[in-house]
């Protein structure tokens, strides 16, 4: 347990050198998946976050992959929403000006 401890500043020293610098630094660079296949994956873990009320490390685990999908696709210029729409309305499209974008500020809060 105490090796743990002593460990965990350096895991979460390399979260944060991780994020990019400046927003024109991309964070997934080099990832091999499509589009479509983020998307999907997106929706699949919106599936066990978004309609599961437990407060179970696998739904958290979830809501937060949905968090870094939306950031990656942000990267490639696809945005979920727009901020004069409903969360029913929102759907994913080129993103705009008007556009709901992702940002990893939210890893941090596990739903507390």
């Amino acid at each position: 347990m105490n090796r743990l401890l002593l460990a965990m500043p350096l895991f979460v020293a390399g979260l944060y050198t991780a994020v990019p610098a400046t927003a024109a630094e991309k964070l997934f660079p080099r990832a091999t998946e499509s589009d479509d296949q983020l998307k999907k994956l997106y929706d699949d873990a919106g599936d066990i976050c978004l309609h599961n009320p437990s407060g179970d490390v696998r739904v958290a685990v979830a809501c937060k992959a949905m968090t870094i999908y939306g950031v990656a696709l942000n990267e490639r210029n696809w945005c979920y929403g727009r901020r004069s729409e409903a969360n029913a309305e929102m759907r994913w499209h080129r993103c705009g000006t008007d556009s709901e974008r992702f940002t990893l500020d939210t890893l941090t809060d596990f739903g507390r």
